[in-house]
């Protein structure tokens, strides 16, 4: 069953990046682009504590609550997204399993201070 949960979250992961760059590229208020973001790491969050990847479903979260709760999308906006997604993609190419340890709670920390400076 994990081998499966590889398999879509590496679709999932090529999704949100096509996602990212269709907010990077656009103009006006970006919230569609926001929103088409929003909606992939939402799937990724729901899946990855089923599988064991709880780190997965945190950060997931982390990113559906900043993109929540963000007034705008600017430069920083848009940075603390790429981190997230960077994450993201790191804890699947380095097979971190539930929480990641001491790596992936230093990880969602630094994650969840950017996002708090960025939504002050």
């Amino acid at each position: 069953m994990t081998d499966s949960y590889l398999e879509w979250v590496v679709e999932d992961l090529k999704k949100i990046e096509q996602a990212f760059s269709a907010l990077e590229s656009a103009s006006g208020d970006k919230k569609e682009e926001m929103n088409g973001v929003f909606q992939v790491s939402h799937d990724i969050k729901g899946q990855g504590g089923s599988f064991g990847y709880d780190l997965m479903t945190a950060i997931g979260n982390e990113l559906c609550r900043f993109i929540e709760k963000a007034d705008k999308v600017g430069a920083g906006e848009i940075a603390a997204i790429k981190l997230h997604i960077d994450a993201l993609k790191m804890v699947i190419a380095q097979d971190l399993k539930g929480t990641g340890g001491k790596e992936g709670e230093k990880m969602l920390s630094g994650l969840q201070q950017i996002c708090d400076k960025l939504l002050v």
